[in-house]
């Protein structure tokens, strides 16, 4: 009710109330004008919201569900994974959460079945509030849908974290590690989610995992915390009183950690040495070949002059019995002596451990030490299909792929390569005592030229060409440098102090 016309009715009511009996009368009549203004009003509501609700869909389709609905959308327009994607991504920028859920929902009965999707309702989902069970079986279902692909599962259980879902992220990495057991991403993710979750079986199940299959080249800080990790885990179970079972893991650990075959390469100077390792099985591990079926892992190339990089190592936690043939190559470089030394440890870890160093004399570009191994405890081929995931921009070349192409090149172009940056790394932290220049000669074309372009038309009955001349005249020639200030060298040698601009061909 407006204010003009509750001004009437105050007047209406005013009239009648001076009339005899008029005041009962006036007093009903207000109160029938009341109920009406309020019925009215909220049928007024009523009616706008409706109207809005029906508008809503012809004035901004895209903020907002179809009018059919997802499912009949989804048969009738049949959009493709782009098309529909690119929907949600504005109901998710407006802020429709509720209906991101419903399309994406809608879109996993009908058969729109993406890895995203789960990602992507998942974080929908705990936006608008859901309970946590709902995120979980999401992220579980993403799952489900690429169960075989590690990348994939390590990235669900990576949601899990976030999401707080410390178990079931476990369970994933368990499961990850039942797919690649050569993977060393499942053990060091789960580590600290098995300590926030006081598991004692994933401790001991990370802890083992990790000494036995993580081999990058800081793999001694992961060890050394696997070790601390598992001694507070069992001296937890001797205070429970649990002795049993704290010797149980005590004794897988150290059972884990044991290695057949470890060899390290140290020298002093700036030099570059290579290590490779010719194994009974006639295979060769190096630094083109990190990984082979004989179980052999190339951990660290190293290089000088800094002392803790000159040290090259490989490791073959369970080794094939037999022969090995260890080459020592120089690259390029000064190695302090000309020596360099060569330790080999065998049964690391075992009671019956051996640790023999050699000093190797490098006379020769290839020196080559033998050693045996007569308790390795392979019999089988091991797997070797772990590799490193690609980086986005990568692409695939013939042969393989770039990477693989830039592990094939040969040992002076890595020196090279080391060399420039660690020249970059050196220049950038001095600074510089004086400015280095070259002359550099450039040629400047003056007169008449002309390029002509013929194009032949598709029925070969007409040739149009394209005549383009050009008009050059050199005016003066300016110079600069850092060491002088700019100038103008006129013909004739003829020194001029003041600068000039420099002034180049005119156009036509």
């Amino acid at each position: 009710m407006t204010f003009a016309s509750f001004s009437l009715a105050e007047s209406e009511s005013a009239s009648q109330a001076d009339q005899p009996g008029g005041a009962q009368r006036a007093t009903d009549e207000e109160r029938r004008r009341t109920e009406s203004a309020e019925q009215s009003a909220q049928s007024g509501q009523t009616s706008s919201k409706d109207s809005a609700d029906q508008s809503a869909p012809t004035t901004a389709p895209s903020l907002s569900d179809p009018p059919e609905g997802w499912r009949a959308y989804l048969r009738s327009k049949k959009p493709s994974a782009a098309e529909l994607a690119q929907k949600l991504l504005r109901l998710h920028n407006a802020g429709r959460y509720e209906s991101v859920i419903r399309g994406i929902r809608a879109a996993l009965i009908e058969g729109y079945s993406e890895p995203w999707m789960y990602e992507v309702l998942a974080l929908s989902l705990q936006i608008a509030g859901h309970p946590r069970e709902e995120i979980e079986r999401v992220l579980l279902s993403r799952v489900d849908f690429a169960a075989t692909d590690v990348s994939n599962v390590l990235v669900s259980a990576a949601y899990l974290t976030r999401f707080g879902a410390y178990r079931r992220a476990l369970q994933l990495y368990r499961q990850a590690s039942r797919l690649d057991p050569t993977r060393p991403e499942p053990y060091a993710l789960a580590l600290k989610l098995a300590q926030q979750e006081q598991d004692l079986d994933a401790i001991q199940w990370a802890t083992c995992g990790i000494v036995r299959h993580v081999w990058t080249s800081d793999y001694r800080k992961w060890h050394r915390m696997a070790e601390v990790v598992c001694e507070q885990a069992a001296r937890k179970l001797q205070a429970d009183g649990k002795l049993e079972q704290a010797e149980e893991m005590i004794r897988a650990f150290r059972e884990a950690r044991q290695c057949d075959l470890l060899i390290q390469l140290h020298w002093a100077g700036d030099a570059d040495l290579d290590l490779e390792v010719e194994e009974p099985w006639g295979t060769r591990c190096s630094v083109q070949r990190p990984r082979t079926s004989s179980g052999g892992i190339f951990v660290r190339d190293g290089y000088g002059p800094k002392s803790e990089n000159c040290v090259e190592e490989y490791v073959c936690p369970v080794a094939v019995p037999g022969r090995y043939r260890i080459h020592v190559k120089y690259v390029s470089g000064n190695v302090v002596g000309k020596r360099a030394r060569l330790t080999v440890i065998r049964y690391r870890g075992t009671p019956r451990e051996m640790t023999r160093t050699h000093t190797v004399l490098l006379d020769q570009p290839d020196k080559v030490i033998q050693v045996s191994l007569k308790k390795g405890r392979r019999t089988r081929a091991a797997d070797v299909s772990f590799r490193r995931p690609r980086r986005l921009g990568h692409r695939r070349v013939a042969g393989g792929s770039l990477i693989q192409k830039v592990g094939r090149v040969g040992a002076e172009a890595r020196r090279a390569a080391r060399r420039f940056r660690e020249a970059h790394q050196s220049s950038s932290s001095r600074r510089a005592s004086a400015v280095g220049y070259q002359p550099v000669i450039s040629i400047l074309t003056e007169g008449i030229g002309m390029t002509a372009l013929a194009i032949v038309s598709g029925d070969r009955r007409y040739v149009r060409i394209s005549v383009s001349p050009t008009f050059t005249t050199i005016t003066d020639v300016a110079t600069f440098s850092f060491v002088r200030s700019g100038g103008t060298n006129p013909p004739g040698g003829a020194a001029v102090p003041a600068q000039q601009p420099a002034t180049g061909p005119t156009p036509p």
